[in-house]
């Protein structure tokens, strides 16, 4: 199934944000599958505006996301969005667009929790807590729930594969 014609709906998908090197972040779509977890690559480096420095100011403006932040989706920039929407999401391919992107499969996720409390350094930006997913190979992902959306609902829909599309 191409990207594009991958309806989402409640259940199958959600916007979150990983750090990664210690004090970088990526965002991502995260599409839930009833085999898999994918996890795209739609934003890189996000920043709140520094406020009085102008050199500051200057570096992190164009980091800053604009318009309404409890949507999810204004996260989501579309320079990495439109290259995958002609990619067929079962395929590996689709990973290759960048390293960031991954596939986690449902039988290796031995745990899913829920932390409802606020991740440090996400500033003014809405989020619902995060999400940690732990898999067999003892790696655990931290999912910081991008503005209006409820990250109990989420870690519920990684653990009830059934109800996944």
């Amino acid at each position: 199934m191409l990207l594009k014609d991958f309806i989402l709906d409640d259940g199958n998908h959600f916007v979150a944000m990983e750090y990664h090197t210690l004090i970088l972040n990526r965002t991502y779509l995260v599409i839930i599958t009833k085999d898999y977890l994918l996890g795209l690559k739609v934003n890189d480096v996000v920043s709140t505006e520094a406020g009085h420095n102008l050199l500051a100011f200057a570096a992190t403006n164009p980091l800053a996301i604009r318009g309404d932040l409890d949507n999810p989706f204004s996260y989501v920039k579309n320079k990495y969005l439109e290259p995958l929407l002609e990619e067929d999401i079962n395929l590996d391919l689709i990973l290759e667009y960048s390293k960031a992107n991954f596939r986690i499969y449902r039988r290796d996720i031995t745990r899913v929790t829920y932390d409802p409390s606020k991740k440090w350094g996400m500033g003014y930006y809405p989020h619902d807590g995060k999400v940690y997913v732990h898999t067999a190979d003892n790696k655990k992902r931290e999912f910081i729930i991008l503005g209006k959306q409820s990250g109990k609902a989420i870690a519920d829909w990684i653990l009830q594969p059934n109800t996944a599309k």
